[in-house]
């Protein structure tokens, strides 16, 4: 019998963004984010927490450009610096509209949760490991460890899409498939786009 979160789910007590972002990186289990989406938290909430987590890994990524320009040049680019939180919340609105198009991917799956809790979960899962990430990417050979790191992330968030929904493994992972595709596809479109635009513009 799935047991997807619902609205009438009784909420659970409110615990602080880092205790849910620590219980998500080093408890990921369908039971943990099952009790995460029970909490009821608003999607603002969902969204800070990923602008954090995207800050400081944005951060940790500046320091290789930073040090190289401090050595090169005895200064740094101030302008780098100011586009760090502009990453961060091109972050925040990529996790929005994928868990916007994994939720409506699971809905096609019978799935019956909510967009904003499986925003939230998403947003736990994410934003430790994109601090672990930027981590890893100033290692040297790291590849094989980030492949990991991001096959470890699409797992939890399949994981993530089945706690909220009650879907099974096949069915959240199309859903995850799906809202890939999409956003893909739009990427694509826009890059596109931006392409015909420049070669029709002088």
């Amino acid at each position: 019998m799935s047991q997807a979160l619902s609205a009438n789910s009784a909420p659970q007590p409110v615990r602080s963004v880092y205790r849910n972002s620590l219980a998500a990186l080093i408890r990921p289990s369908i039971s943990t984010y099952k009790m995460l989406g029970e909490q009821h938290i608003s999607i603002g909430r969902a969204y800070l927490l990923m602008f954090a987590g995207s800050l400081i890994a944005g951060l940790i990524e500046s320091l290789g450009p930073f040090g190289s320009q401090l050595v090169e040049r005895g200064s740094f680019d101030a302008l780098l610096l100011a586009m760090i939180p502009l990453a961060a919340l091109i972050a925040v609105g990529s996790l929005a509209a994928f868990a916007w198009c994994a939720q409506i991917g699971a809905r096609l799956f019978k799935g019956t949760g909510a967009q904003s809790q499986l925003a939230y979960v998403m947003a736990a899962i994410s934003a430790p490991l994109l601090i672990v990430v930027s981590i890893l990417d100033q290692l040297p050979a790291a590849r094989i460890p980030l492949l990991i790191a991001y096959i470890y992330w699409l797992a939890q968030y399949i994981q993530a899409i089945r706690a909220v929904n009650g879907l099974g493994w096949l069915k959240a992972a199309a859903a995850l498939f799906l809202a890939l595709l999409a956003l893909g596809l739009v990427w694509l479109g826009v890059g596109f786009l931006v392409g015909y635009s420049g070669i029709l513009l002088p």
